[in-house]
């Protein structure tokens, strides 16, 4: 995937050779689609230390190349961080995060808590129950993932074992029967006709939003911000949210700031925060966070001594500040450079698995939407060659890293057995190269996704304008019958074409004819087809 974001990794002294006087070269990887930004952005010379970009396929294989010290380092989000703790967590260590101006002394992107009004009779976790409820949105971290997360873990959230509801609409379920209203907007599903249809199935879950009916952003009560005034203004007896905005809204100072920034919305003493035992504590103080979501991080190999690693702290920081200019706005966001972030090193570096734990997050990754046991229903993916399986079992990998539920799981049969173990039940599905189609029995199953391309780069048939229908109909087709594209293209105009008395055209006795009246062009080369 194109992971979505972009990512870098450190690692050993073993290959850092240098002597007094000269500079260290490290090598960052990242993603080959960000190869050109990093060498813009990592050009400028320094007097600190050199850095040296090299791509991998994706942050899947940098991590690979970290551990395998072909690369040094390379950035990552929290994610990342739980692949290299499966992977080989001794091998890494977190060095520095990047993390906002405003919250430079804070160890965690954020913390989830709970945030209750004073005197509302909620003394434990299980008072919650019958309660409303204010989340920031549908499949966010500290609004929906963390408070599920945890109160599963607690056994106060139950799934109904009805499997004939997808584990979406189980969660959504046991959801709106804990909580008696809710303002929870969003999309629950992709397809909005079953969008519609699980926010008319539970309306208590929208029921606190302003807008019950429409349930989705923007809606006053929603985000960070909206569901503490969802608590505070619209009945709401519990409030998901995070510390930093809880700070705001009261008028509290900041990390190490003496005053605030912000005029008090409300009375702090009038609300305090429900912590994981069960106990409670003041908004003035200390939260007691569920969890916490840590920063996109620089990490490497586990390797690095003191000197190496303060060397290239140093040079990150300043790689960071200088990617901030103008010039280099565009490459400086596939880098992850935001103009009100920055680099703080750690003082010691850290293995992903101890960074996650601390922050409680590692269980909020690995959620389930389901009861957490062994039992809970699994995707098996059936393939038909050694490296058909390498890549399901690093794409299952990375699926579960971001919340992809169900989990799905890669099973390795012959070519001629896939087909039938989905039809006897041993898998749920086969993904198939268009060129091996002719080799599967495709009775009783049927197709549920495909690989699609830009709009820039697809497959089309053109003829003559003076071209009649008729002709259009007859005609021969002209074809690249070395480009599997090209030849499938081909196939299925002639399938769309033929009358159902037809037989259809085998992939075998496709012909291509360099005479044919109608041509089958990527849209790409559309432009050269009118220049000639």
């Amino acid at each position: 995937m194109t992971l979505g974001f972009f990512t870098l990794l450190l690692f050993t002294s073993c290959h850092l050779h240098y002597s007094l006087g000269e500079k260290p070269t490290f090598k960052i990887c990242v993603p080959a689609i960000v190869l050109p930004a990093c060498t813009e952005l990592m050009n400028k010379r320094s007097e600190i230390a050199t850095i040296e970009c090299i791509a991998g396929r994706d942050r899947v294989e940098c991590l690979n190349l970290v551990e395998r010290r072909e690369a040094d380092f390379m950035a990552v989000d929290p994610e990342d961080l739980y692949l290299a703790m499966k992977k080989k967590n001794e091998d890494y260590s977190v060095f520095a995060d990047i993390r906002t101006k405003e919250e430079l002394m804070a160890e965690f992107r954020y913390e989830g808590i709970l945030l209750v009004k004073k005197n509302s009779g909620i003394n434990s976790l299980s008072d919650l129950r019958g309660k409303k409820s204010c989340h920031t949105g549908y499949g966010r971290n500290v609004g929906y993932k963390i408070p599920i997360t945890k109160l599963k873990s607690h056994n106060l959230f139950k799934i109904d074992p009805d499997t004939s509801m997808s584990p979406v609409e189980r969660e959504l379920k046991a959801l709106s029967e804990f909580f008696s209203e809710s303002c929870l907007v969003g999309k629950y599903s992709s397809n909005e006709d079953v969008n519609r249809k699980l926010k008319k199935s539970y309306p208590n879950l929208c029921a606190l939003c302003a807008d019950p009916i429409k349930c989705d952003y923007p809606d006053r009560f929603s985000g960070y911000d909206g569901s503490i005034l969802c608590l505070a203004e619209n009945g709401g007896d519990v409030a998901f949210t995070k510390v930093i905005y809880v700070r705001k809204y009261f008028g509290l100072p900041i990390g190490h700031a003496t005053k605030s920034l912000t005029e008090p919305q409300a009375d702090p003493n009038d609300y305090e925060y429900l912590c994981e035992d069960g106990s409670k504590v003041p908004v003035t103080g200390k939260a007691c966070s569920w969890a916490a979501r840590p920063w996109q991080a620089y990490i490497g190999n586990g390797d690095i001594n003191q000197k190496e690693m303060n060397l290239l702290q140093q040079r990150l920081r300043i790689f960071y500040e200088d990617a901030k200019s103008a010039d280099h706005e565009k490459f400086a966001k596939q880098m992850m450079v935001n103009e009100k972030n920055t680099v703080v090193a750690k003082e010691e570096p850290i293995y992903p698995r101890d960074h996650l734990l601390k922050a409680k997050y590692a269980d909020v990754i690995e959620r389930s939407i389901l009861d957490g046991s062994s039992n809970d229903e699994k995707i098996n993916v059936c393939v038909s060659s050694n490296i058909e399986m390498r890549k399901c079992q690093v794409m299952r990998d990375v699926a579960f890293s971001r919340d992809i539920r169900p989990s799905f799981d890669c099973i390795l049969k012959d070519k001629t057995l896939c087909s039938q173990a989905v039809k006897d039940g041993q898998a749920d599905a086969i993904i198939v190269q268009a060129k091996n189609i002719d080799k599967y029995d495709f009775v009783d199953l049927m197709p549920i996704v495909f690989e699609a391309y830009d709009d820039n780069n697809r497959y089309v048939v053109i003829a003559d304008a003076d071209t009649t229908y008729n002709e259009i109909k007859k005609s021969h087709l002209k074809f690249d019958s070395s480009n599997l594209r090209s030849v499938n293209a081909a196939l299925q105009f002639l399938d769309k074409r033929r009358s159902e008395h037809t037989e259809r055209v085998c992939p075998n006795n496709i012909k291509n004819d360099e005479n044919g009246k109608l041509q089958v062009v990527n849209s790409k080369e559309l432009h050269k087809q009118v220049l000639e």
